[in-house]
């Protein structure tokens, strides 16, 4: 299987994966503030060694409901304007 990775544009934290037979059925509109989906890449499986999330939950996902959604802990590298910050 080959992962379509998507990020919400309004919620950057959010990413919606599927699959080739799926990704014409998924749409901003799973996004937690809807917006739009941003492609970040297509990947094979590579089994346990990966880290960002667990395959066979994903696979699962894919096969019962078009997508898996998951929430990293901040894409973003500065989350919140510091309390020292202006």
């Amino acid at each position: 299987m080959k992962f379509i990775v998507y990020r919400c544009t309004k919620s950057p934290d959010y990413f919606l994966i599927t699959d080739e037979e799926h990704k014409a059925e998924i749409s901003g509109e799973l996004c937690p503030e809807e917006g739009d989906l941003e492609l970040i890449g297509e990947y094979p499986e590579i089994g346990e060694s990966r880290v960002a999330f667990n395959e066979s939950i994903a696979k699962d996902a894919i096969a019962n409901f078009g997508y898996y959604q998951i929430e990293s802990k901040t894409f973003d590298p500065v989350a919140h304007v510091p309390g020292t910050m202006p």
